[in-house]
C-alpha cells in the first residue's frame, strides 16, 4: 500500500460536494475489489461534475473519473489520487421530439427502459448491460451485433482541464469497443441519442427476450462479483459484426478450468472472470494474463481486454504508464 498524507480539499460553501476521504474503492466496482483512493468525490449531475473538475484544476489536484465501476479492476494498493465518481441512481433524461438527452451519470439500462417506455427504438440490445451512459459511450458498448455509437447523435464533453466541448458522434472515432475518449480522457457530461418511433410492445418484447438470454449465459452482476466479458471478440478478417467470440478461443484452451486463488472463470461463459469472497485484484490480473497467454500460444492471437485495470499491479507492462490502462 502506498503511503501518503491525505490532503483535504476546501470547496466553496456554495458547492454541495459529497466527498469521502481515504476511502475504499471496492464498494464502487462490480468486482468489489480495490484499495483506497485519497478521496472519492460523488457527482450525480453534469453541473456538479463541472464544478468539481473546475475546482480540482484550480487547486492543482490530480484525479481520475469512473462511472458505475462495471468495467474496471482496481489495484489492491489503490490509487494515489482523487477519484470522481460520476454516477446517479436517479436517471436524468429528457425527450425532445425523437431525440433523447441524457446525463453521462445515468445508468445505461435506465436509458434503455426510458426509450422503450417512450416508444423510441431501438436500444433494446443494451438491456441489462451494467454501467453508465458515459461509460458505454467511452467504450462503445454493444451486444447482439449492435453498438451504442450507431444511435448516438452528439455529446457534451468536459476535458480534464475543465473546458467544455460539444462533439458530433462521428468525431469520436468509434471502433469496436473503442472511441477516441480512451485516449483524450475527456468526460461525457451528457449525450443526445437520435432514435426512431417504434411499437412499444414490440420493443418491450425484445427487451424481455434479451434479458432472458443474459440470465442464461451471464452471472447476475448485482449479486456476483464480475465485470462481464473480459476480452473483446476477435477480428478474424470478417466484417466487424462477424467477429469471432473470444469465448470460443478461451473454451479451446480450457479456460473454465483455470483458477488463480480467488479468481476463476464462470462455468457458463469462458470470457467472464469471477471473484470469490477471498479474491484479490492481483488474482484477476494474473488469471486474465494466463488466459491471454494460452490463447496466444495456441492460436497466435493477441486478445485485447474490454476491462481496464486501475492502478499498479505486479507484472504491469512497462508500456502502460497511466493510472487507467
Amino acid at each position: 500500500m502506498w503511503d501518503s498524507v491525505v490532503v483535504e480539499i476546501k470547496f466553496p460553501k456554495n458547492l454541495s460536494v459529497n466527498i469521502q476521504y481515504d476511502s475504499e474503492l471496492a464498494p464502487f466496482t462490480t468486482f468489489k475489489l480495490g484499495g483506497k483512493a485519497e478521496g472519492i468525490i460523488h457527482c450525480a449531475t453534469s453541473q456538479q461534475l463541472q464544478n468539481v473538475v473546475s475546482h480540482l484544476n484550480k487547486e492543482n489536484v490530480g484525479f481520475i473519473v469512473i462511472g458505475g465501476g462495471s468495467n474496471i479492476v482496481v489495484s489492491d494498493t489503490g490509487v494515489n489520487c482523487f477519484v470522481i465518481r460520476y454516477f446517479s441512481e436517479t436517471p436524468f433524461l429528457e425527450r425532445q421530439n425523437d431525440d433523447v438527452i441524457v446525463f453521462g451519470s445515468t445508468k445505461l439500462d435506465d436509458l434503455v427502459s426510458f426509450t422503450i417506455d417512450q416508444g423510441l427504438g431501438d436500444l433494446s440490445f443494451a438491456s441489462g448491460i451494467p454501467g453508465t451512459v458515459g461509460g458505454a459511450i467511452y467504450g462503445n458498448a454493444g451486444a447482439f451485433g449492435k453498438q451504442i455509437s450507431e444511435y448516438l447523435k452528439s455529446v457534451l464533453l468536459i476535458t480534464a482541464s475543465g473546458e467544455l466541448k460539444e462533439i458530433e458522434a462521428k468525431d469520436l472515432c468509434f471502433q469496436y469497443r473503442d472511441s477516441s475518449l480512451k485516449r483524450s480522457k475527456d468526460i461525457v457530461l451528457s449525450a443526445i441519442f437520435s432514435l426512431i418511433p417504434d411499437d412499444k410492445d414490440i420493443l418491450m418484447g425484445q427487451r424481455v427476450k434479451i434479458l432472458g438470454e443474459r440470465r442464461k449465459k451471464h452471472p447476475d452482476w448485482k449479486r456476483e462479483r464480475c465485470a462481464g466479458s473480459f476480452f473483446k471478440n476477435v477480428d478474424c478478417g470478417f466484417p466487424e459484426n462477424k467477429r469471432k467470440s473470444a469465448g470460443c478461443f478461451l473454451d479451446e484452451i480450457g479456460a473454465k478450468n483455470l483458477k488463480v486463488n480467488g479468481a476463476y472463470v464462470f462455468e457458463k461463459h469462458a470470457n467472464i472472470i469471477m471473484a470469490d469472497e477471498f479474491a484479490k485484484a492481483q488474482d484477476i490480473f494474473e488469471l486474465s494474463s494466463t488466459m491471454a497467454l494460452l490463447v496466444k500460444e495456441k492460436f497466435d492471437l493477441k486478445l485485447e481486454r474490454e476491462v481496464r485495470f486501475v492502478g499498479d499491479f505486479q507484472g504491469k507492462p512497462k508500456e502502460c504508464n497511466g493510472i487507467i490502462w
